[in-house]
């Protein structure tokens, strides 16, 4: 169940009062909002208090309030839309550096996975696929085609390639690629991943349900067995508007 209205108040009060005596009001306001966004009481697409409502409650001025949303913002943390109150971006973040599929990926951050078959099909690979999978010839491969869905929002335009001495057939391919390949005995063990910057087109787009020329990232996937043996090639256009990407480093 989301926060009621006071409950974020009373949260964001607390959270400032923390911090204001260590930090600016303004960077201790933009810390609060955004660890109630990480924390959930402020969960994807809800919508802020009014700018007064905050500014009386939390005893701040309403250019510290005004400039700490403008600063989440320009982050990508808050929408901000004329005439409509501030909102949280329903921005999915995957991790880079994690082999895991779509379904537990979204799973993991509280949302529901779901797709749309667009077609699948049993099929001469291309020359690239052949080369991908390490297929000889005459070999078929198993083509998917789908949407992948966040909480029924259309994210993704999927095209994942599979052996067909493996899969056997499309019917054998379930919701969660991975949970079906688990099934089979041969989930993926490593993998190599590119990720580019592309717009949509008009078809591509009306599938995603966006505008043509939205920003997309293009992720092209190829798993391996623990042994070695290519299983996977995946082709992912994500809605870059909705979908970014995150890479932990270390030193």
């Amino acid at each position: 169940m989301s926060a009621t209205e006071s409950q974020i108040l009373d949260y964001l009060k607390v959270t400032l009062n923390a911090q204001v005596s260590s930090a600016s009001k303004y960077v201790a306001l933009s810390n609060a909002i955004k660890l109630a966004v990480e924390e959930k009481i402020l969960p994807p697409e809800s919508n802020l208090p009014s700018e007064r409502k905050m500014a009386d409650f939390l005893g701040v001025s309403r250019i510290t309030v005004r400039n700490s949303i403008n600063a989440l913002a320009s982050a990508g943390t808050l929408v901000r839309r004329q005439g409509a109150k501030t909102s949280v971006a329903n921005k999915v973040r995957k991790n880079i550096s994690n082999l895991i599929g779509f379904s537990e990926d979204i799973r993991s951050r509280g949302m529901r996975p779901g797709m749309r078959v667009l077609r699948a099909e049993t099929a001469k690979p291309t020359d690239l696929e052949r080369e991908k999978l390490q297929l000889n010839d005459g070999e078929e491969v198993v083509r998917m085609h789908r949407i992948r869905l966040a909480n029924d929002r259309p994210i993704a335009i999927e095209v994942a390639v599979l052996p067909l001495s493996v899969v056997k057939s499309p019917d054998a391919l379930g919701p969660s690629l991975y949970a079906s390949l688990d099934a089979m005995g041969v989930l993926p063990d490593n993998g190599i991943q590119r990720i580019s910057a592309e717009t949509l087109n008009a078809v591509d787009a009306e599938l995603l349900e966006t505008r043509p020329g939205t920003p997309i990232l293009v992720v092209e996937r190829c798993c391996k067995t623990v042994d070695g043996k290519p299983i996977e090639y995946t082709i992912t256009q994500y809605n870059a508007e909705i979908f970014d990407f995150v890479n932990e480093l270390q030193r």
